[in-house]
């Protein structure tokens, strides 16, 4: 029992250390137009990590990748030992709540930019009174700073109004003052990674009982959903947040509840729009996660493949998570989704260059975790 305690205890570790270095890395991907703090000390601190980050670009990638490699080594060996029994729901929501309230102070923008925009949408509301669908940011250009360090400021809003509405939240408790808007926006998003987690516990509980540890780690810990929901704050745990919630009511038959938490994720992002056939034919798991499958190819016709579009479907490969097949292919494809960010950390920009080892890298992930699906289970085997 004693061993088994330390060995636990030494993931545990390994998460927290990996998140420190987590933090540490997104600071040196700061904008060189945007100062945190106006204290020299802080200041100085700042342009170290800068110069690493835009300076010392291989550097900072075999940095990055180090990072990565050690969350996704810990991560795996967390899986492992939930496999044999030896790890229960209490230790895994402690590793949760360990790496959460660590990374949320890290540096939102070091891998997206769209979280500056989030801020940008609730000033536009509240502090010049326009309508975020009808302006730009761009139009606020040499009238007000935060534009000097945001990207896509020459498009108008493209959030549902029920973001827009939880956007003015943290602006507001955040006095308007950036970095305490900022972080309480961080802070917002973190308390929805917490719910996400929660719900999907309770959708196991109803629906996978015996695989419950596993699925709630496979989710919550898994470095893609850790970056994209801690780090970046991207908006999409909010819909994930709500579908697991409306999913778990579904599964214990509270079909009221069940509707108005679906409906609350896809005000919240209109991708959980194609649960609803699921729900009316009354099918199950591997439907649902059919249906946000479907619904993710019709995006990728469109558009790139975003690295923050994988968190749309692993929740609901968690609620499969029996399907070893499945879970080895998305394990696969998630990580070299984070591995993607290498390409830009490396290049600096958004070239044709970058964008060729990125988009390559991605796919090729995706080609990777294709035919690892293929591989034998041991059942199968035997």
């Amino acid at each position: 029992m004693t061993i088994r305690n330390e060995k636990n205890n030494l993931l545990l570790v390994g998460f927290i250390a990996c998140s420190i270095a987590l933090v540490l890395f997104s600071y040196t991907q700061v904008d060189l137009n945007l100062t945190l703090s106006r204290a020299s000390i802080w200041q100085s601190i700042q342009k170290a990590f800068q110069y690493i980050g835009y300076y010392q670009r291989p550097l900072a990638t075999l940095l990055y990748g180090a990072i990565i490699v050690s969350l996704y080594g810990i991560y795996l060996a967390l899986l492992g030992r939930i496999k044999r029994g030896v790890v229960d729901i209490s230790f895994v929501r402690k590793i949760i709540i360990a790496v959460a309230v660590i990374i949320v102070f890290s540096y939102p923008s070091a891998f997206s930019y769209d979280f500056f925009n989030y801020l940008f949408t609730a000033k536009t509301v509240l502090v010049y009174h326009q309508n975020p669908y009808a302006v730009t940011p761009l139009q606020f250009s040499g009238i007000d700073p935060w534009t000097n360090f945001m990207r896509w400021t020459h498009l108008s809003s493209a959030y549902t109004p029920f973001w827009i509405f939880l956007s003015l939240i943290p602006y507001l408790v955040g006095l308007g003052y950036f970095i305490l808007v900022l972080f309480a926006t961080k802070f917002m998003v973190a308390g929805f990674y917490l719910l996400a987690s929660f719900a999907l516990s309770k959708a196991l509980e109803a629906g996978n009982a015996k695989h419950h540890v596993y699925g709630v780690a496979l989710f919550s810990l898994n470095p893609l959903i850790l970056i994209e929901s801690l780090v970046s704050g991207h908006n999409d745990i909010v819909l994930v947040a709500f579908a697991m919630l409306s999913v778990a009511s579904y599964l214990k038959k509270d079909l009221l509840r069940s509707w108005v938490h679906l409906s609350l994720s896809i005000a919240a992002k209109f991708m959980t729009i194609f649960l609803i056939p699921v729900y009316v034919l009354k099918k199950g798991r591997i439907w649902m996660l059919g249906a946000l499958a479907f619904g993710l190819s019709l995006v990728l016709l469109r558009r790139e493949f975003l690295p923050w579009y994988w968190v749309w479907l692993l929740p609901f490969v968690a609620l499969n998570a029996e399907k070893e097949k499945l879970v080895r292919m998305a394990i696969v494809v998630s990580a070299g989704l984070v591995a993607s960010y290498a390409a830009f950390i490396y290049f600096g920009e958004y070239s044709e260059v970058m964008q060729a080892w990125k988009t390559g890298m991605i796919w090729g992930s995706v080609g990777i975790g294709a035919m690892s699906a293929l591989i034998p289970t041991k059942t199968n085997r035997a």
